[in-house]
This record gives C-alpha cells, sequence and structure tokens, in this order.
C-alpha cells in the first residue's frame, strides 16, 4: 500500500515502515459518516415515536372530550325527563331548544310501549304452552328485533297522529307557531306516559304484569251468558293509557294553545283537530298497520 505521507511503498499496518506515520486516517472520514448515519437515524427513530406518542394523545383526548359529551348530554336529559315528572306543564314553555330531548322521549316512549306488548305477548305464550306441554319460546316464532322495529314504528305514528292533526288546524287557523316547537311541546307532555311505560315493560318481562288466559277466558264466557264476572280491570286500565295517550292529549295542547293565543271558536277548532286524529289513526291502520299486524300473528300462528 502507499504512504498517504511519504507517498512510499509500504507494508500494511498501523504505523509506515518508511517514515512512521500512521495509515489508518484515511478511514476516519468513513467512521465520521457511520457515526452521522447512526445519530440520524436515531433522531428519525425518536421523531417517530415523539409522533406516535403525539397521535395517541390526540386520540385519547378525543376519546376523552366524546365521553364527556354523553355525560353532559345524559345529565342534561335526566334533568328534562325529571322535571317533566314533577310538573308536566313545564313542557308548555318548550321551544326548539329541547328538540334532541324532544325526539329521545318520542323513541323511549314508542319503544317502551313495543316492548311491554311484546312482554304481555311473551308472558301469554309461556302460560299457553305450558298448558299444552310445549317447551317453544315466543322467539322461535316472532324475531325480536324486526318485531320491536316494527311496533316501535307503529306506535310513533299512533302517539303522534294527534301532533299531525293539531299542525294541520294550526294552518288552518293561521296559528303562528312552528311544527318544531308543537313537537317539542307535545312530546314533553308524554314523558310520564315515557316513563310510566318503561315500568310496565320491565314488570311485563318479568311476569309481573301479565294477561291472565283462564281469568279471561272466563269473564268473557260469563259476558257471553249474561253475566257480569270479575271485570279485566289490568286491561282497561293499559286501554285508558292509550285514549289519553292518542287523542286526550293532542286535545289538551290544541284547546290550551288556541286560548293562549285568544282565537275565537276555539272549542270548535278543537273538536276539528280531533276529528283529523280519528282520520289519520283511521287511514294509516287501513294503509298499513293491519298488515304489519296480521303478518305478526300468522307467525305466531
Amino acid at each position: 500500500m502507499i504512504c498517504p505521507s511519504c507517498n512510499q511503498e509500504t507494508e500494511e499496518g498501523k504505523f509506515c515502515t518508511k517514515c512512521g506515520s500512521p495509515l489508518r486516517q484515511q478511514d476516519e472520514p468513513t467512521n465520521t459518516s457511520k457515526e452521522n448515519t447512526s445519530e440520524t437515524h436515531n433522531e428519525a427513530f425518536q421523531q417517530e415515536g415523539a409522533s406516535t406518542a403525539e397521535k395517541n394523545s390526540e386520540s385519547s383526548q378525543a376519546f376523552n372530550a366524546t365521553l364527556e359529551k354523553v355525560k353532559t348530554g345524559s345529565n342534561q336529559y335526566w334533568n328534562y325527563f325529571l322535571t317533566r315528572i314533577k310538573n308536566p306543564n313545564a313542557a308548555f314553555k318548550d321551544n326548539e331548544q329541547h328538540l334532541t330531548n324532544a325526539i329521545v322521549t318520542a323513541i323511549i316512549l314508542a319503544l317502551a310501549a313495543t316492548l311491554f306488548f311484546y312482554g304481555l305477548l311473551n308472558t301469554l305464550f309461556n302460560d299457553a304452552a305450558g298448558i299444552f306441554g310445549g317447551d317453544e319460546s315466543l322467539s322461535d316464532y316472532v324475531p325480536f328485533f324486526s318485531t320491536i322495529l316494527k311496533g316501535t314504528l307503529i306506535f310513533i305514528i299512533l302517539f303522534f297522529a294527534g301532533l299531525i292533526a293539531n299542525f294541520i288546524t294550526f294552518k288552518l287557523v293561521k296559528h303562528p307557531i312552528s311544527f318544531t316547537q308543537q313537537f317539542t311541546r307535545y312530546t314533553g307532555t308524554l314523558v310520564p306516559f315515557a316513563g310510566l311505560f318503561i315500568a310496565l315493560a320491565l314488570l311485563a318481562f318479568l311476569g309481573i304484569v301479565k294477561i291472565n288466559i283462564a281469568s279471561m277466558g272466563a269473564w268473557i264466557m260469563q259476558m257471553e251468558s249474561g253475566g257480569v264476572g270479575d271485570f279485566p280491570w289490568g286491561l282497561s286500565f293499559v286501554t285508558l293509557l292509550f285514549i289519553i295517550v292518542m287523542y286526550v292529549n293532542p286535545v289538551i295542547h290544541m284547546l290550551y294553545t288556541l286560548i293562549q293565543e285568544k282565537t275565537k271558536q276555539s272549542f270548535y277548532f278543537t273538536i276539528i283537530s280531533l276529528v283529523i286524529t280519528f282520520a289519520v289513526i283511521a287511514i294509516v291502520n287501513n294503509l298499513f298497520i293491519m298488515d304489519i299486524l296480521m303478518s305478526i300473528l300468522e307467525s305466531i300462528g
């Protein structure tokens, strides 16, 4: 090899055999380059780690923010719910700011009513199966989720047919109230019934509230024979409950709003709204509600 200091040929080693100069100076840039490369890799790794940590921190913050919003929304709805349980008259002052709570209440009301009837039907089916020695359950014949979805749709239509009738009547009298304001106030007064249906649904699934086949059959037979028998108070209570939600609540809202605005002939316009409510329910019943109910009953049979 050639010595970089004296340019004389020398044997390989650490020092030149001619002048004694070190022979490894030409390798130093390479070592420096390797060190620089190693430092670059370390910096890149640290930057990547910092970026990953930052992303994880952002994801955690977003999740915490979402969780906090859910908690805040739940607390707000709970306060809304309790206020109208204690004093339903507070709903008559609701406005567009209560729209989200009103929508949640409408869904809860229809869903709870559906679950209540499903629970009654399930207990009735189990009792009948026990009498005839069967071990089937209602879910073997009626799919739970699809039935609940159909039932919820039916009850939303039935419970809010009066709202549609009121909206039409308000247009007839040229009342300035908006549909959103009608909806929030109408639904706000239904909060107590939503709570009641939730309780009834739980009791129905527990088998505490149920239709007694024997008592029902005995009452029907006594009625056919001209007797009185034990009146089915439970069934009458449920029927009255639905009448209040479907017909009485719309009448209260219509009459209250018209009187507040000092509308002439408030009484007659309220009667018109009630008639429209009957008509709307009859129309939707003939269009598809009966078809849905018949399909459910046929699946049981």
